[in-house]
Formats: structure tokens, sequence, C-alpha cells
């Protein structure tokens, strides 16, 4: 199996995770300005050579994308100049954030810190678009 790291991309948190034995787990939530130093070290130290990143399209039948995309692009673009060997796939996310919120709600009904709230919501996120991945 590929050395995946899993990404929801966000213009201040993303959510990160990683597979093991074919099931998703949370790797970490890192601020937009450190994705780069994180991505460095997982790849220096070989523990990637494949990112999935999400495609944010619009739910309307148009298939419109939304204004966070044009960072997607610019940032897969940058990875791959820097990394030229590394495999990057594309996955739909239109739903992962909801579905994550909801089992956010309906699990961790005492977590009344916003900040954290937001940081384990990304993270969720991102298991839910890597286990929709390695089941396809």
């Amino acid at each position: 199996m590929s050395k995946i790291l899993c990404i929801d991309f966000g213009t201040k948190r993303i959510g990160l995770s990683i597979p093991i034995r074919s099931i998703a787990f949370g790797l970490e939530t890192v601020d937009y300005n450190h994705l780069i130093a994180t991505i460095d070290k997982y790849i220096k130290n070989k523990y990637i050579d494949t990112i999935v990143i999400g495609k944010s399209e619009n739910i309307k039948s148009d298939k419109s994308l939304f204004p966070i995309e044009k960072d997607i692009i610019k940032f897969i673009n940058f990875l791959k100049k820097k990394y030229p060997q590394l495999i990057i796939k594309r996955i739909d996310e239109r739903f992962s954030s909801k579905i994550a919120n909801y089992f956010l709600i309906n699990s961790f009904k005492k977590i009344k810190i916003k900040i954290k709230r937001k940081k384990i919501l990304d993270k969720i996120s991102a298991i839910l678009l890597l286990q929709d991945f390695l089941s396809n």
C-alpha cells in the first residue's frame, strides 16, 4: 500500500490523516502557515509518497467550484514543483465537513471550547476523506 497523507485543506487549519492497515486515522491538525514544513517532515522521513486532497465542488449540478479550490490548486502546483515524485490524488469532499460536524456534535458533547472543536473537526474531516478514498 502507498504511504498516503490525506489533507482536509483550509485557509486557517488543515486536518491530516493517514491509513493504517486500510483504516484512516487522524494524524494532526496544523496551522496553514506550518503545512509545508509538516509535509516536508513526512516526505523527508519517507512516510508518504501519495497525497490525497479534497476537491471542493459545489453541490449544484453545474459542478462549479468553491473559492478555496483556487488555493488548493495553487498548493498542488507548488507540491508538484517541489516534489515531482509525489503522487497527488483528488477526492470529492462536499459533505466531509458536515458529516464530521454531525459526528462531533453527537459524540463529543462535552467539548465546549470552540477552538478545540474546530481542530478536531478538521482532523475528522481528513479521516472521512481518506476512508472514502481507501474504500474506492
